[in-house]
């Protein structure tokens, strides 16, 4: 997790010296002079001025940053982060706080930013007041964003979800329906036993891995998919990034599975630092896991072999002994793919969704 701290006056940067020992790992910009003092004062080390127009740190740390805290006022901020909106599933956590620290504002991404929860806690922390205007939060309702969270699952409607969320802020009740076990089911929420039990609701969730198209008796349904499908992945020497990610994305689309089920990539130790691998994890924001091939050996039996493969590395099979050991062998929902010197194997944890 990256943390950013912007502060432009002294009452601001000492602020900021206080949120440091409760985030240490956060960044703090401060003005030079402002920085210097404080390092003459021996009250902080690792304060980085500010040597460049502050709309351009902005942009670069909204980029790279999960959680951002200004210090000064929100018209300020609004006006510096507008340009670089894009989407509530992709925007940082922004928190806007007054130089005296009396207020705490979640300003943007209150929900999967984690905007909502940094402000109660560091609200707590100071002793400030905390400012959250969610509608959801508000009236002490789960949103269906918090729901999939809390659940371990991802989702890709966000308009659904959003006319989801309305429903339940206003007084309705959603029907929900899963295929794995359920941590929360909130207010508002009522699980059934069968899918076709939904048509009794005017709004319904699916929790599954293959895609459902929506029933023509029911106003809409919003589906979450479990994030526990593991991809095994090899490759040859330096593949492009975006070459394997367009087979990703057409895999998954052959198998009527959602990428936002995809909580980690595994590959053999000798593709550990094959740098199109590195950047499709990060891409899709989980793990690339390393097996060893001598573990890979102890389970090739059970996958189709490459004489050449073999030959190369040592082993004669990467994407599925891979998937079937990160996935802590697990169901193998593909054994293996293979296209433009790309394999794919597709394993589902045998862990349930909500303890990953």
């Amino acid at each position: 997790m990256r943390y950013s701290i912007f502060a432009l006056t002294m009452g601001a940067t000492e602020l900021g010296l206080r949120l440091k020992q409760h985030l240490p790992e956060a960044i703090l910009y401060s003005k030079p002079a402002f920085a210097q003092i404080t390092k003459q004062a021996g009250q902080t080390t690792g304060i980085i001025p500010i040597e460049v127009p502050l709309k351009e740190l902005v942009q670069d740390e909204f980029k790279a940053s999960d959680l951002m805290i200004f210090i000064m006022a929100t018209g300020i901020v609004v006006r510096m982060i507008a340009p670089h909106l894009q989407h509530k599933g992709k925007d940082p956590g922004i928190l806007v706080m007054d130089e005296d620290g009396r207020n705490i504002i979640s300003l943007l991404s209150g929900h999967l930013g984690g905007a909502n929860e940094w402000t109660r806690r560091l609200a707590t922390l100071l002793e400030a007041n905390p400012v959250i205007t969610t509608a959801s939060d508000v009236r002490g309702l789960l949103s269906v964003d918090l729901f999939a969270e809390e659940n371990n699952c991802g989702f890709e409607d966000w308009e659904g979800a959003k006319k989801v969320t309305a429903h339940l802020i206003n007084g309705g009740t959603v029907g929900v329906f899963s295929e794995v076990t359920l941590k929360t089911l909130p207010q508002g929420y009522e699980q059934v036993s069968r899918r076709n039990e939904l048509m009794e609701y005017a709004f319904g969730i699916v929790v599954a891995h293959e895609r459902t198209n929506n029933q023509k008796d029911i106003n809409i349904i919003v589906q979450l998919f479990p994030k526990n499908i593991v991809v095994g992945i090899g490759c040859r020497r330096d593949t492009p990034t975006d070459v394997i990610l367009e087979e990703i994305q057409h895999t998954f689309q052959d198998q009527n599975l959602s990428t936002s089920s995809i909580v980690k990539f595994v590959t053999v130790d000798v593709k550990q630092d094959e740098v199109g691998l590195q950047e499709v994890a990060q891409s899709f924001k989980v793990p690339l896991e390393v097996i060893q091939r001598q573990r890979i050996k102890e389970v090739e039996e059970q996958f189709e072999t490459s004489v050449f493969v073999r030959k190369t590395i040592g082993v004669g099979a990467v994407s599925g002994p891979c998937a079937y050991l990160g996935s802590n062998r697990g169901r193998l929902i593909l054994e293996k793919r293979k296209n433009r010197g790309i394999t794919l194997s597709i394993a589902e944890m045998v862990i349930e969704c909500n303890k990953g």
